[in-house]
């Protein structure tokens, strides 16, 4: 190895090794700001009364959102195929 202890931010990690993302502990900080205020910002709105369209984080590295997502979109034509309705 060339260089021990290499720190990640440097450009020699990031060529050696250019798959991994890894943030750095003031862009978790300002990632955490920054859906704090969204999520401030929602529960205020008429949504958040609701019970709906709370905000998603922000998608870090390496992390899973435990949202499910269900379906797929599709196409006019073929949603009118599926429902069964004719013009």
């Amino acid at each position: 190895m060339i260089v021990k202890c290499l720190p990640i931010d440097s450009a020699l990690f990031r060529t050696m090794y250019p798959d991994h993302h890894r943030w750095q502990l003031n862009q978790h900080l300002l990632a955490d700001v920054a859906d704090s205020l969204r999520w401030m910002v929602w529960s205020k709105s008429e949504d958040a009364q609701q019970g709906r369209g709370r905000p998603e984080p922000i998608q870090r590295p390496g992390v899973k959102s435990n949202r499910e997502r269900v379906g797929t979109a599709v196409g006019i034509d073929q949603m009118n195929r599926f429902l069964d309705w004719s013009e």
